[in-house]
């Protein structure tokens, strides 16, 4: 299989080893924000994200995150660092706005669709 059609390693980091569950706050420490950030990047109220971050409601917006951060940090070989600086630095194909803008404003179409075109090798 070649590299381009590999599958990002898992990041059991993001989940509760309880429940099995992704959780806004394990998202929320590896990308280096508040909760607060990746509630509204889902939708939702940050106190009830805060009271229970890895509801069964949650998953289908976190998964999201989820594929944005498994596939940033495969880009950069494991390299949660760069990841990280990737999602702050401003970049010229997003308009010169960071990623992490998308995330701040609930806005997670448009960076799904670059990191996709990342992922795959395709000009954005």
């Amino acid at each position: 299989m070649s590299a381009a059609h590999t599958v990002p390693a898992m990041e059991p980091a993001l989940f509760n080893p309880q429940t099995g569950r992704l959780d806004a706050a394990r998202i929320a420490r590896e990308f280096n924000v508040p909760v607060a950030i990746i509630a509204e990047a889902i939708g939702r109220k940050a106190p009830g994200v805060r009271k229970s971050p890895d509801a069964s409601s949650l998953q289908g917006e976190l998964r999201r995150l989820y594929r944005i951060w498994v596939a940033l940090v495969d880009l950069y070989a494991g390299d949660k660092t760069n990841a990280r600086i990737f999602l702050n630095a401003p970049n010229r194909s997003l308009e010169n706005h960071a990623p992490i803008e998308f995330i701040e404003n609930g806005d997670l179409a448009p960076l799904e669709l670059f990191v996709e075109a990342m992922s795959t090798r395709q000009p954005v």
